[in-house]
């Protein structure tokens, strides 16, 4: 029981360190849109205890394209359930191997399913553009889902940050297949050790 309740600290902990709302905190519960800005209750704040503006996770993919937005980490939403963290990976390889060098899907350890949203970091922030295009505003292939895909910036930005964020969570003592997943940044895909 301590374990589960340590494993749900670190979960809403990861949750709020990426700027999603408590009710984006029940398994597949994640529509909410999340390019307008709005004064939240306060169930629904910040870690700092502040409203969050959740018009700066918006992806501008104008100012992408003119290199005015280095961020370079994703936060993948309305991810059917039944998805694993090897399918949902073989779907994002398909057209962006070798372009991201973190990748993480967070699972229910109670339900043993996912969340509905995962994070990606790309190696270059012009790298988020096709991903972007191929995925955000349109529906999953698999499992015959309603749910369409909804991308936007992650609060946490970088794949040494995400690390830092990961080592000192729950998830060092959870199973391997349930960490995130990180890959060389040099573009080769290359899996490397997470922790």
């Amino acid at each position: 029981m301590v374990a589960q309740s340590l494993m749900a600290q670190g979960f809403a902990n990861t949750m709020q360190m990426y700027g999603a709302s408590a009710a984006e905190d029940q398994i597949g519960r994640g529509h909410g849109p999340l390019g307008h800005a709005q004064r939240l209750p306060p169930g629904q704040r910040g870690r700092n205890g502040r409203d969050e503006n959740r018009s700066q996770y918006v992806i501008n993919l104008g100012r992408v394209r003119a290199a005015e937005d280095g961020r370079t980490t994703l936060m993948v939403k309305n991810i059917p359930n039944k998805y694993t963290q090897r399918m949902l990976l073989e779907t994002v390889q398909q057209s962006h191997a070798g372009k991201f060098d973190l990748f993480y899907l967070p699972i229910d350890f109670k339900n043993r399913c996912n969340v509905g949203y995962a994070f990606i970091n790309f190696t270059h922030p012009e790298s988020i553009l096709a991903f972007y295009e191929e995925f955000n505003g349109r529906k999953w292939a698999r499992f015959n889902s309603d749910k369409v895909c909804e991308i936007a910036y992650a609060r946490i930005q970088g794949k040494a940050a995400l690390i830092t964020h990961f080592t000192h969570s729950s998830l060092a003592h959870e199973d391997e297949s349930y960490r995130p997943l990180a890959f060389a940044s040099d573009g080769s895909g290359r899996p490397e050790q997470f922790m």
